[in-house]
């Protein structure tokens, strides 16, 4: 019950949650302890849940010409899933792995479904949820693509701190677009 009311202070900081909503919240969420490693979807499932990190870390990538390119490494604190496949119910390209040992809290599709029906400030929060993620994607990817690997590095740290003793270094090179030999002559400096 303890990590549920993470996902809860993560929702009720972008909008007030009454405590029927709460409660109906920790009804529906399920806490989970997962290995490093362990995959929480795999490409051609149908994605059926969202999972809040309560604890640890994962990575989302896909396998292009016998290569894994990592797209996105996501910390505590954060909502994961194979977003555009998830809300449309439709097998995913992507495959989501943990990167460390993961705490997590899941809300199936379904129930939320139920809950953005039954609670207009989960509604709310869907929308204000979702508008964020586009924000920081617009901004983080438009920048992005003009910049120099040292400065991809940079920016990723500024997301993420503690990355590079959290996260395997070939799957950071593989989300900066560059080789793990030049991730490491930029640590160097």
């Amino acid at each position: 019950m303890m990590r549920k009311n993470d996902l809860i202070n993560y929702i009720h900081e972008k909008v007030r949650l009454p405590e029927e909503v709460k409660d109906d919240l920790r009804n529906v969420a399920e806490e989970i302890q997962v290995k490093k490693n362990h995959y929480l979807l795999r490409e051609g499932r149908v994605p059926d849940y969202l999972w809040f990190i309560a604890k640890g870390s994962v990575r989302v990538f896909y396998e292009h010409d016998g290569k894994e390119i990592t797209s996105w490494i996501y910390n505590k604190g954060r909502i994961v899933t194979a977003y555009g496949c998830f809300f449309s119910q439709k097998s995913s390209y992507d495959n989501i792995q943990c990167t460390e040992d993961c705490v997590l809290i899941r809300i199936s599709y379904d129930k939320l479904q139920a809950l953005y029906k039954r609670h207009p400030s989960m509604q709310a929060f869907g929308r204000l949820w979702m508008e964020e993620m586009v924000e920081g994607l617009d901004n983080f990817y438009k920048g992005y693509m003009f910049m120099s690997a040292k400065e991809k590095y940079a920016l990723l740290l500024s997301y993420f701190p503690d990355v590079t003793q959290r996260v395997n270094l070939g799957h950071i090179a593989s989300f900066l677009g560059i080789s793990q030999e030049t991730l490491s002559r930029i640590r160097r400096k």
